[in-house]
C-alpha cells in the first residue's frame, strides 16, 4: 500500500513539473497568435475601408500561384495532423516522412509567393503604387515572415526526430518524452494557424479586391 502511494506521489509531482515546464511555452505562443491575429485583423480591415471609399483596382487579378499557394499550405496543414499522429503512435519513420512532407510543400509555398509577387510586378503593381496594393504587399509579406518562422520550427523539430532514426534507445527515450510531443503539438497549433491566417487573407483579396 505505501509502495503504491508513494508512486502516485511520484507520478503527480512528475504531472506538476510537466505542467510547469509546459506553461511558459503555451503563454508565449497564445499571446503570440493573438497579437499575429489583431494585427491582420487590422491590416485586413485597413484594406477593407479602403476599397469601400475608393473604386476597384483596375485591371487586377488574383495571381495564380496565390491560388496554388493556399492549396499546398492546406496540404502542409494535413501532413502535420499526419506527424502528430506518427508521434503517438511511436511510428519514427511516419513521423520523419511526415515532417520532409510538409517542410517539402511549406518551401514550395514560399516559392509561390515570390512568383505571385512577381505576377503582381507584371501586372503594373508596384508596393509603393496605390494604398490598395500597398497593402495586399504588406499583408502578405508579414504572412510570409510566419511562414520562414514555421519553417525554421519544422526544421528544429525535423532534427530531433532524424536523431532518433534508426536508434532504439534515442527512439524508446523520445517518443517516451511527453514534452517531444508537446513541441509538436505546440508547432501544428502554429501552423494551423498560419494556414487559417491565408485563407482569410486569400478569400478577402479575392472577394474584396
Amino acid at each position: 500500500m505505501g509502495k503504491d502511494k508513494t508512486g502516485r506521489e511520484q507520478n503527480i509531482n512528475i504531472d506538476h513539473q510537466y505542467q510547469e515546464r509546459l506553461i511558459p511555452y503555451k503563454t508565449f505562443l497564445f499571446f503570440a497568435l493573438t497579437g499575429s491575429t489583431i494585427l491582420f485583423l487590422s491590416l485586413l480591415l485597413m484594406l477593407i475601408i479602403w476599397l469601400t471609399h475608393n473604386s476597384s483596382v483596375e485591371n487586377f487579378y488574383m495571381p495564380k500561384p496565390f491560388i496554388l499557394s493556399t492549396i499546398v499550405l492546406l496540404l502542409s496543414s494535413y501532413v502535420i495532423t499526419l506527424a502528430k499522429d506518427a508521434f503517438k503512435n511511436d511510428d519514427s519513420k511516419q513521423l520523419i516522412l511526415s515532417f520532409t512532407g510538409s517542410l517539402g510543400l511549406s518551401m514550395f509555398f514560399t516559392c509561390l509567393q515570390f512568383l505571385g509577387w512577381k505576377d503582381l510586378y507584371n501586372q503594373g503593381f508596384f508596393i509603393d503604387g496605390e494604398v490598395g496594393i500597398s497593402l495586399v504587399y504588406i499583408i502578405t509579406g508579414l504572412h510570409f515572415l510566419h511562414v520562414i518562422c514555421g519553417l525554421l520550427w519544422q526544421f528544429y523539430l525535423s532534427l530531433r526526430a532524424y536523431d532518433v532514426w534508426n536508434d532504439p534507445v534515442k527512439s524508446l527515450l523520445y517518443f517516451s518524452n511527453r514534452f517531444e510531443g508537446t513541441r509538436i503539438d505546440l508547432f501544428s497549433a502554429y501552423w494551423h494557424f498560419v494556414d487559417g491566417l491565408w485563407l482569410c487573407v486569400f478569400l478577402t483579396f479575392l472577394f474584396a479586391l
